[in-house]
């Protein structure tokens, strides 16, 4: 019933790390229903209890009351078996810009996003990365950053960027699933990636017909729409603000 809990602020390009934890009370083998209080009380009394501390508070979510309110008071919404997936693509919702993670499970359990973070599940870590690379390619955050708002980055950026679906015996898919993974494996021991992304634009570009003009224009294009966001120090210098430090609404789940 515990689970790693990713965040919006654990998401970066190319890595995704849990620092939380959740608790649910969610039926695995049906996911979008809890269990019942007689089910849960049987399975894990101690865990009843605990939520039982917070009834109210729980019974209380908006969430809860617009969606679940003939469900027991410990359930939460839009959990499916998508939500333990062996393999996610994941994003925040809410950041000045779109980036992609491929996260997996962490001590054989499942990493499940809040709310605020958007995933697309997967069977094989292969089609995951080759996605993840795909998305977080240059001519993919154009797109994101030409029409989307900063709050809003949510599932309908599939339905704008048109993703050629994974064919393993195509080198050119093969290719940006691999590099996928360099970048994952290089970002979390902090090595630049530079290298590997402009691989990836290169591929990307390749299967989306672009010539090298077109993702030039594309690059200048990003830089202006994409500006450091600045504010001001201490004795009025300006610097930029990190991308951690983007603002996150917590909302009832």
């Amino acid at each position: 019933m515990v689970f790693p809990l990713i965040r919006g602020r654990n998401v970066r390009r190319w890595h995704a790390e849990p620092e939380l934890y959740i608790i649910l009370g969610q039926d695995l083998q049906k996911p979008h229903k809890a269990y019942s209080e007689a089910e849960f009380r049987g399975l894990a009394p101690k865990t009843l209890a605990y939520f039982q501390r917070f009834h109210e508070s729980l019974q209380n979510r908006s969430g809860y009351k617009k969606y679940l309110a003939e469900s027991p008071f410990y359930a939460i919404y839009n959990v499916g078996p998508y939500t333990f997936a062996p393999y996610k693509v994941v994003w925040k919702e809410q950041s000045s810009e779109f980036q992609c993670a491929v996260v997996s499970n962490q001590d054989s359990k499942s990493i499940v996003p809040d709310h605020k973070v958007m995933l697309v599940p997967f069977e094989s870590a292969s089609e995951a990365n080759y996605v993840c690379a795909m998305l977080n390619s240059t001519i993919s955050r154009f797109i994101v950053a030409a029409y989307a708002i900063a709050t809003a980055q949510s599932t309908h950026i599939l339905e704008n960027i048109a993703i050629p679906k994974f064919e393993p015996d195509k080198a050119l898919h093969r290719d940006l699933s691999r590099l996928s993974e360099q970048s994952h494996e290089k970002t979390m021991v902090g090595v630049p990636v530079d290298d590997l992304e402009e691989q990836i634009d290169v591929f990307a570009a390749e299967l989306w017909g672009l010539t090298s003009e077109e993702m030039t224009a594309i690059r200048e294009s990003l830089a202006i729409l994409s500006p450091p966001r600045k504010k001001r120090g201490k004795e009025g210098a300006v610097k930029a603000i990190p991308e951690e430090a983007d603002e996150e609404n917590e909302d009832d789940a």
